[in-house]
């Protein structure tokens, strides 16, 4: 067994990463890249962070885990929620780690707050409100709060200044560092992960103006990872000798053509119906007109009659509706004529492929729709944009395609892993399969529920 360092860094592309690196801009990364397997890795569907990243930590899809996107609608209302720590419905790597009996570190990787108990420190993500209770140690707080350690930096600050934001982003990685480089040194850990936002707060609002050479804002995107790059270089020197390293992203980046109101869309098609002229939230839908809707990103949900508060939609009428709504999503044209949606998803192709309706092949479509909230709270459809085309919800839009002060959004195939000292699987891969190697190389048994 060998202790393990963990480093993602959030939404960084392999695409981003190798041009970086093969034009020598970071020296650190470059030697990384020199001693590790670098490859390219999928995502999951869809493709956001918190669900990304619960497929991680879990070792399983979100089809298992239960947990399948930044927002979800409350079971048997139709307000929002945002999933935390306590939605993921399986043990999480640290606690399949503790009860081997190694001992771990988590810092900031999204849903793992609130912190759960482990063989260890836990220091949850951008969704705690606050220090108080960040982490599940008094002592921990207390060193946080005595650095003025920060959670996240302000994702909204974006929109009124770029220049406002990079300041942001850099005193949040900074801290991050910092506390990072003193839980490494306080103890010897057996699995140490360290997560990094800032990435992704940076591929969203900045990414076109790298990739166009803006004069001023290509060079400070460039900057953040050189200072990125300089951390790198500092962990790989005080790791220890015998340590694996890992680096890591979630999903890639791409820049955004539209951003794509699909809720609007639903509307325009006769599928959704809303409230009232003005929509106040992104469910403000009719029940008794509204056949399908969405959330984000591209997740389609049918008005089940049962499942669904008011739903309108008979279960023989299922599958008839999911495959109108597909053909009118495939459909769905941009400004310039572009296709907008490369394909669209059953819920059993992507998450239960080995069994006809659901994890259990003998299950009905009846016990499948109204069942537990893993597999019953399954979009029923998932929208897959083509890159360039950022879906969103919109409900309260008027029209279907819009520009704001987003450059980048998500992409699914094109996520990296660095690794050192852990082998990886052969083939083409998906993060979720990252989680056996990871207890392979710390001497834990997989449980047989890993996908």
């Amino acid at each position: 067994m060998r202790p393990l360092v963990v480093l993602s860094i959030d939404g960084v592309s392999y695409t981003l990463l190798k041009q970086l690196i093969d034009s020598k801009e970071l020296a650190n990364f470059s030697r990384l890249a020199s001693e590790a397997e670098f490859r390219r890795m999928d995502s999951v569907y869809p493709t956001v962070s918190s669900v990304a990243w619960a497929s991680y930590v879990t070792g399983k899809q979100p089809g298992k885990h239960g947990l399948y996107g930044f927002v979800e609608r409350r079971p048997h209302h139709w307000d929002i929620t945002i999933p935390l720590s306590t939605s993921i419905r399986s043990k999480t790597i640290w606690e399949m780690l503790s009860a081997a009996g190694r001992r771990v570190f988590g810092m900031n990787v999204p849903v793992s707050y609130p912190p759960r108990s482990v063989n260890g420190i836990l220091i949850g993500d951008f969704l705690c409100p606050n220090i108080e209770k960040v982490a599940n140690s008094r002592e921990v707080r207390e060193y946080l709060a005595s650095i003025h350690y920060r959670i996240d930096a302000d994702p909204m600050l974006a929109r009124k200044s770029r220049d406002l934001m990079l300041s942001d982003v850099r005193e949040a990685l900074d801290k991050r560092m910092e506390a990072m480089f003193h839980f490494l040194a306080e103890e010897k850990w057996d699995y140490f992960h360290t997560h990094v936002m800032e990435t992704d707060r940076l591929c969203h609002f900045l990414l076109r103006k790298y990739e166009d050479g803006d004069a001023k804002y290509a060079g400070e995107f460039l900057g953040f990872f050189r200072r990125l790059d300089a951390y790198l270089g500092r962990l790989m020197d005080v790791m220890p000798p015998d340590g694996a390293l890992l680096v890591m992203s979630d999903h890639g980046f791409c820049t955004i053509k539209d951003e794509v109101q699909l809720s609007r869309y639903l509307v325009e098609k006769g599928w959704t119906t809303r409230c009232g002229v003005s929509p106040k939230q992104p469910l403000d839908i009719d029940p008794a007109g509204t056949r399908v809707y969405s959330l984000i990103p591209g997740r389609i949900y049918v008005n089940l009659r049962g499942r669904e508060p008011g739903g309108i939609v008979p279960r023989e009428d299922y599958d008839r509706v999911r495959e109108q709504v597909t053909q009118d999503l495939l459909a769905m044209r941009a400004p310039n004529g572009d296709r907008v949606i490369r394909q669209v998803l059953r819920r059993e192709e992507v998450y239960w492929p080995a069994g006809a309706d659901g994890p259990n092949p003998e299950m009905s479509l009846d016990e499948v729709l109204a069942g537990d909230a893993t597999f019953g709270a399954a979009p029923d459809l998932i929208a897959v944009p083509f890159d360039g085309y950022d879906l969103k919800m919109g409900l309260a839009q008027e029209q279907v395609f819009l520009r704001t002060e987003l450059e980048g959004m998500h992409t699914y195939d094109d996520a990296l892993v660095l690794a050192r000292g852990i082998a990886l699987p052969a083939e083409r891969f998906s993060i979720y399969e990252m989680t056996r190697p990871i207890l392979a190389t710390l001497g834990v048994p997989p449980p047989e529920d890993l996908d």
